[in-house]
């Protein structure tokens, strides 16, 4: 989502983008912190859910890269994905909220390092580490792929990038539904 936005946008969507995947890790973390010690003992209809919507919405986006058609030089300078920063912060969230990944991976990692409730100071400082690290990493990446020099080199065949990421979004959400 981040190249994305940041290739097809601006460097200020790419940013946008990071922000709004963070702010979706950030939903993650205000219920699963608290909610760690249950998580850790039981299973959940919830989680199934939230898989199953995780699983359509990249099905969903992977559409959208499929049918991408080969784009002219001057599109970088028209945006013709019309990404604004709006909307790429609003993608980026929900990228992040609807995605199970998300939940398997901060109950995966903090289950090997927490045992027992924790306060709210030590709910805060976790969250506030996941939330940061995403939001630097995501950051770095729209910086990065936003220079103009190799902005204009991976534009003339991005049409393939997403393509191709739109067959590898498609693999995911059948491995998350097949394994759920």
């Amino acid at each position: 989502m981040t190249l994305r936005s940041s290739l097809f946008g601006s460097r200020l969507c790419g940013l946008m983008t990071a922000l709004g995947l963070s702010l979706g890790m950030a939903l993650h973390a205000a219920y699963l912190l608290p909610s760690l010690y249950w998580f850790q003992h039981n299973s959940s209809f919830l989680l199934q859910v939230i898989t199953w919507f995780g699983a359509g919405y990249l099905l969903f986006i992977a559409v959208q890269c499929l049918q991408a058609k080969p784009k002219g030089k001057l599109a970088i300078e028209k945006n013709q994905e019309n990404i604004t920063p709006i909307r790429a912060l609003f993608m980026g969230f929900l990228t992040d909220a609807l995605n199970p990944k998300i939940i398997i991976f901060i109950l995966a990692l903090l289950s090997q390092y927490i045992q027992g409730e924790l306060t709210f100071s030590q709910q805060l400082s976790y969250g506030a580490i996941l939330v940061s690290v995403q939001l630097i990493w995501f950051s770095a990446v729209a910086l990065f792929f936003s220079l103009p020099a190799l902005r204009e080199r991976l534009y003339s065949s991005s049409h393939w990038i997403e393509r191709c990421s739109g067959i590898l979004l498609i693999l995911l959400a059948i491995k998350i539904l097949w394994s759920h």
